[in-house]
C-alpha cells in the first residue's frame, strides 16, 4: 500500500494524508504544505478545510472539530461561532493565519505548529538570521547543523535533505569552521508565454535580475489555469523556489457509452469525444436502452455549457441502464423469473445450470502472472456500473506479502456460461472482455489476519461496458428503500464455477438460492467447526447444511435479492463456515453454511468510489469512507 513519510521520518497510509484528523506524531500529514500540493483534491460532496484536508461535507457546523484548525465550525453559516482569525494571543504567543496560538519559541524552528504552516513561510522566516552552527532552510528558518542530511527532513520544506545538498555530503564533523556569509548571487526567473506577471505595463516585460527574499506572484494568460503555489520566492542560494505551471483550461469529454453529446463552439460544430474549450455548449441524450438517472440530489441538465473555471454547468445528466420491471419482462424474458429447468451436468455442491440472461450482472474474474501466462479462474464479481465491479478483497490480495496484486493482472469476462478464459464454446455475441485498471479496498482489509473482516473490493476497468440485454449492471439500494434488505425468510441467489459435488471446479456456470440464516443460528452452527471468529460484524449467513451450498471458487460472486421487481446486490461471498481435507489441501464443507460481506454496512464508501470514478477523479487505493 502507499505511504506518506511524515517529517520525523515515521511512514503512515497515504489515505490518511490530509483527512483532517492528526496521524503523523509531528503533525506533519496536516499542513498546508502538504494538503495544498497538486495531487490533493478534494471531491465535490467534501468540505476543505482553510489548510487544504479534506473531511466529509456533512459534517460542517455539527459542533464536532473534523478539520484540525476548527475550521469547518468556523463558517458564517455555522451559528453561535466566531471566526478564528479574530483570536487574540498573549505577547508570548504567535497568531497563526488561521487564529491558532502557538509559542513564539516555535515560529521559524523548521517544524509547522500552525495547522495551516504559517509559522514556516518565507514572509515569516526569510529575514531572520541563523546563529553560525545552524543551517538555515531555504524559506529562512534555522535548525541544529547537524541534522542536515541525516535522512529525516527537520526544515518544513525538506530543504535539509535536498540531493544537491547532501550528494556528496562528507560525515565527519568539522570542529571550526568560517563564518558564513550569503550570496549576493541571483537568477532571472524563466517565464513561459503562459503566464502573466503582476502589475502589468503596456511596454514589453523584460524581468529584472532580483536579490534573495525578493517574492513573485505569478498569474496566467486568459484561458489558462495556475497549478501550484502563486508566490515565490528567491532563496538563500538565489534559487526561485517551486515555479508554479499554466494548464489550459477545458472541460472533460462527455460522451461515453451510455451519454451521447453535440457540442458547438461560438456556433461551431466541435466534437465532444475529448475535452473542449470554456463557451463551449453541449446538448445531451442516453443512448438506447439508458434511461436519464432522476436520483440525483443536484439539479442536472441536458444543455450544459463549459464555464471559464473548466467545469460543465449545469451539472449534465447521468445515463442508467432501463431497469423497470416493464422493460426487463420485454427484452429479458427470464430476468425476473425464477431458474431454469435443471440440466444432467454437476453443479455448484447440488445447485442448478442458469441461463446467462438470468444474471446479466455476473462476471468472472481471472489473473495472469505476465501478458504472455494463461489467465487463471480466480473469483466471480459482480457489475454496478460502466467502469466499476464489486468482488471479495481476497480474491485479489496477497497473504504472504500482505498487499493488493497488481491490478493490471486481473482479466474480466461477462456473459459466459463456460469458465475458461479462452473458451472455445463462448457465444462472441454476448461475451464481453475486458482488463482490471484500478483496485480499491479497504484500508483495515488484513485477510486472514484480520479473520476477513471486510472482505470487500471495487475493480475499475479500463474500458466502459456498453449495457444490453445480457449485460446489465446489479441494482445497490443507496436510497435505503428496503431496509433491511436480508432478513429471516428472505431468499438470495448466487452464481459461480465453485466446487461441484464431485470435488472439482465447475465447467459451466451454476447457480443456488439460499435462505439468510439469523445471527443466532450462524454462530450456533460455527461452534462445532470453531470459526466464530470469522463472524465479524459486517458478515451473515446464509445456505443451508444438507450439502447444498456455495464453495471453492465462488468466492466474490454478489447475493442477490429481489424487491420491488428488481434485484439487488445484498452480500458478497467471503468464506466457508467448515473446511474439509481431501487430497492434503483444505476445502470448504459444503454442509456448513457461508458467511456474506454485507453491502449495506460499505454503501457509503462504494457511493465514494462511484462518484469520484465517474467524475473521473481516481480515489486513493485504500481508503475508508
Amino acid at each position: 500500500l502507499e505511504k506518506f513519510q511524515c517529517k520525523n521520518g515515521d511512514c503512515i497510509l497515504s489515505s490518511l494524508l490530509c483527512d483532517g484528523k492528526v496521524d503523523c506524531k509531528d503533525k506533519s500529514d496536516e499542513t498546508i504544505m502538504e494538503c495544498n500540493k497538486p495531487g490533493i483534491a478534494c471531491p465535490d460532496y467534501a468540505f476543505r478545510c482553510s489548510y487544504g484536508a479534506c473531511v466529509d461535507g456533512d459534517a460542517t457546523c455539527n459542533g464536532i472539530k473534523d478539520c484540525i484548525d476548527n475550521s469547518d465550525e468556523t463558517l458564517s453559516r455555522c451559528t453561535g461561532t466566531s471566526q478564528n482569525e479574530h483570536t487574540l494571543c498573549s505577547k508570548s504567543q504567535f497568531n497563526c493565519n488561521n487564529g491558532q496560538c502557538i509559542d513564539k519559541g516555535k515560529l521559524c524552528d523548521g517544524t509547522a505548529d500552525c495547522t495551516n504552516g504559517s509559522d514556516e513561510t518565507f514572509i515569516q522566516c526569510g529575514s531572520l538570521p541563523c546563529l553560525q552552527r545552524l543551517f538555515r532552510c531555504n524559506y529562512g528558518a534555522c535548525i541544529d547543523g547537524d541534522l542536515k542530511c541525516n535522512g529525516v527532513s527537520n526544515c518544513a520544506d525538506g530543504s535539509d535533505e535536498s540531493p544537491e545538498l547532501c550528494r556528496d555530503t562528507d560525515t565527519s564533523v568539522d570542529f571550526t569552521s568560517r563564518p558564513t556569509t550569503i550570496s549576493t548571487t541571483s537568477y532571472q526567473p524563466d517565464i513561459s508565454d503562459d503566464f502573466t506577471s503582476r502589475p502589468t505595463t503596456s511596454r514589453p516585460y523584460h524581468p529584472p535580475t532580483l536579490g534573495y527574499c525578493t517574492r513573485l506572484i505569478y498569474g496566467c494568460n486568459p484561458g489558462y489555469m495556475i497549478r501550484g503555489n502563486l508566490e515565490v520566492f528567491c532563496d538563500t542560494r538565489g534559487k526561485w523556489l517551486n515555479i508554479p505551471v499554466c494548464t489550459e483550461i477545458r472541460c472533460k469529454a462527455l460522451h461515453s457509452a451510455s451519454r451521447k453529446a453535440e457540442c458547438s463552439y461560438h456556433g461551431e460544430y466541435v466534437p465532444c469525444t475529448s475535452s473542449v474549450l470554456p463557451g463551449t455548449v453541449a446538448r445531451l441524450a442516453c443512448r438506447i436502452s439508458y434511461n436519464q438517472d432522476k436520483t440525483l440530489f443536484s439539479v442536472t441538465s441536458s444543455q450544459v455549457t463549459c464555464n471559464r473555471t473548466g467545469q460543465w454547468e449545469p451539472e449534465p445528466i447521468r445515463c442508467i441502464p432501463e431497469l423497470s420491471l416493464s422493460n426487463l419482462t420485454t427484452k429479458m424474458h427470464v430476468l425476473a423469473c425464477g431458474l431454469s429447468s435443471p440440466r444432467n451436468v454437476p453443479l455448484i455442491v447440488n445447485g442448478t445450470l442458469p441461463h446467462i440472461t438470468e444474471f446479466p450482472w455476473h462476471a468472472t474474474l481471472y489473473r495472469a502472472e505476465s501478458p504472455s501466462s494463461p489467465k487463471k479462474f480466480i473469483c466471480g464479481a459482480t457489475i454496478v456500473a460502466e467502469r466499476l465491479l464489486i468482488t471479495a478483497a481476497h480474491c485479489i490480495y496477497d497473504e504472504i506479502n500482505r498487499k493488493v496484486q497488481d491490478a493490471s493482472t486481473f482479466h474480466i469476462v461477462t456473459g459466459n456460461i463456460y469458465r475458461d478464459f479462452d473458451s472455445p464454446l463462448h457465444d462472441i455475441r454476448i461475451v464481453r472482455k475486458a482488463q482490471v485498471k484500478n483496485v480499491y479496498i479497504r484500508c483495515t482489509y488484513l485477510g486472514l489476519d484480520g479473520n476477513y473482516a471486510e472482505d470487500i473490493a471495487i475493480l475499475e476497468i479500463a474500458e466502459s461496458f456498453a449495457f444490453t440485454t445480457t449485460l446489465i449492471p446489479i441494482c445497490l439500494d443507496f436510497a435505503n428503500s428496503y431496509n433491511p434488505l436480508l432478513e429471516a425468510g428472505i431468499f438470495g441467489k448466487v452464481a459461480g464455477f465453485g466446487r461441484t459435488a464431485v470435488g472439482e471446479s465447475s465447467f459451466i456456470l451454476q447457480a443456488i438460492t439460499v435462505p439468510y440464516v439469523t445471527l443466532q443460528q450462524c454462530k450456533s452452527s460455527s461452534i462445532q467447526f470453531e470459526t466464530e471468529k470469522y463472524i465479524t460484524a459486517d458478515k451473515f449467513c446464509a445456505g443451508y447444511t444438507d450439502g447444498t451450498s456455495v464453495c471453492d471458487g465462488d468466492s466474490g460472486g454478489g447475493l442477490v435479492v429481489q424487491r420491488g421487481g428488481l434485484w439487488y446486490l445484498g452480500g458478497i461471498v467471503s468464506v466457508s463456515l467448515g473446511t474439509t481435507q481431501s487430497g492434503g489441501e483444505r476445502h470448504c464443507d459444503s454442509y456448513a453454511y457461508s458467511l456474506y460481506t454485507r453491502i449495506f454496512d460499505y454503501m457509503t464508501w462504494i457511493h465514494n468510489i462511484v462518484i469520484n470514478v465517474g467524475a473521473q477523479k481516481k480515489p486513493p487505493a485504500c481508503f475508508a469512507s
